[in-house]
């Protein structure tokens, strides 16, 4: 079974400006830290951190004192603007690029509701600040979340990765 999920890149670009925004906004943090406090590979975490850069989010600095530091302030930064940093744009479907791309879109049923799901799921993400991602974790941090209200998905039972099971 194949899932609908943000990719491995934008997760890890989520976990690094958290690391980042639990340190402060003027300071800069090395490298080295970041991937080991947030299990981001060191590899993988220079890639995402040039992203982020690009995107102004974060700065980088050469150097002994060197490291990655916030480019805005915690409360001008979202997740919307973190993932589409890592992934591009957040579509959930070809239809919603432009009018007209799908020649089905002024007759499907569906059109409305995905138009309607990408505004909800876009306005959410521009809702979680990095400053409120930040004060979660640092209340997690003094008494981890044993008991979250979220709709977790249950794969028991379930095939994964599309394989079957017999």
């Amino acid at each position: 079974m194949s899932m609908f999920q943000i990719s491995r890149r934008a997760d890890y670009a989520v976990r690094i400006m958290i690391e980042l925004g639990l340190h402060g906004e003027e300071a800069t943090v090395p490298v080295r830290q970041i991937a080991r406090r947030t299990g981001v590979p060191k590899a993988f975490l220079h890639k995402i951190t040039a992203d982020l850069v690009k995107a102004d989010l974060v700065e980088t600095f050469a150097g002994p004192g060197g490291g990655v530091a916030l480019g805005r302030p915690l409360n001008k930064i979202n997740m919307l603007q973190i993932i589409e940093a890592a992934d591009g744009p957040i579509c959930l479907n070809i239809c919603l690029v432009s009018p007209h791309e799908c020649p089905l879109d002024q007759i499907c049923s569906a059109h409305t509701t995905w138009g309607r799901l990408q505004t909800i799921l876009t306005q959410e993400l521009e809702a979680a600040t990095l400053a409120k991602l930040v004060d979660e974790a640092r209340q997690y941090r003094k008494m981890p979340n044993t008991n979250p209200d979220v709709p977790y998905l249950s794969l028991v039972g379930q095939p994964r990765n599309g394989s079957q099971s017999f």
